[in-house]
């Protein structure tokens, strides 16, 4: 059974989980032994229905809870190749691991793990075919939570594109993703005295949301054709405006980088 007391509290909040049986990988929903869709939030529940349901004492179906990807601000990279024939953790998932420093547990097979972070991909996800997996949407993972190492759910879009750079070199951009989304839209006075004002006024942005909205403000800018060293100006203009605190230059960079890489 899923280990309910080490899941991040911020997971909790979200309405996105669904039942999964020991027996099988088809997620369920959580009132029902029917299947869920990852696609469909119609047929996801609160954490604390899905938890309600597995503690239930007439449950004969709900073993694990699943968390679904809904596109929000969630990253989760499964490695499938995380323990060696010895039982010690693979040089590869030592390096994903070590770089993201967020949430990770151990998956239900027992043989790789699961990491769970914040930050936003430049697609979909990705299967790479060598025991990495990356997903924001779309997908979920069963989680056990069987903790290891790092328990809290962090931010941190450095760890992220460095796995895609590593990992998954060649991933292609699909459409709909959300770099390019205004999910963070800038402020523009209205024109006054005849004025237009040439820049624009930056809300504040919340600390879990900083790495999404900045590269959501990225994509947009890089949409309209910025050049990347304008970009990178006026992103660390709308960090210091905005962010409390602000992320650090590299990070800024690293989302620059990042948008950069894919054709407008």
């Amino acid at each position: 059974m899923t280990r309910t007391e080490n899941i991040p509290g911020e997971l909790c909040l979200l309405s996105q989980w669904v039942c999964v049986s020991a027996e099988s990988k088809v997620p369920l929903k959580a009132w029902e032994k029917t299947p869920a869709s990852t696609t469909n939030p119609e047929t996801w529940a609160s954490y604390y229905a899905a938890r309600e349901t597995m503690n239930s004492k007439n449950n004969d179906w709900c073993d694990y809870l699943g968390f679904v990807f809904a596109g929000n601000g969630i990253v989760g990279i499964d490695i499938d190749c995380g323990v060696d024939a010895e039982g010690f953790i693979t040089p590869l998932a030592a390096d994903i691991i070590g770089r993201c420093r967020s949430y990770t547990e151990r998956s239900k097979s027992g043989r790789g793990f699961h990491i769970l972070l914040k930050g936003v991909l430049p697609f979909k996800g990705k299967n790479n075919l060598a025991g990495v997996e990356i997903y924001q949407s779309a997908r979920y993972f069963i989680l056990t939570g069987d903790v290891l190492l790092y328990r809290t759910l962090e931010e941190n879009q450095a760890a992220i594109d460095y796995v895609l750079a590593t990992y998954f070199p060649d991933a292609p951009r699909e459409s709909g993703g959300p770099v390019g989304e205004r999910i963070y839209t800038p402020v523009w006075a209205p024109p006054a005295g005849g004025r237009v004002p040439l820049r624009p006024s930056y809300p504040r942005i919340t600390p879990g949301s900083r790495n999404l909205s900045l590269t959501s403000l990225a994509g947009a800018l890089h949409g309209q054709g910025w050049p990347k060293a304008e970009l990178y100006a006026e992103l660390l203009r709308a960090n210091a405006a905005a962010c409390d605190p602000p992320l650090d230059r590299r990070e800024i960079q690293s989302i620059v980088n990042s948008v950069t890489r894919y054709k407008r």
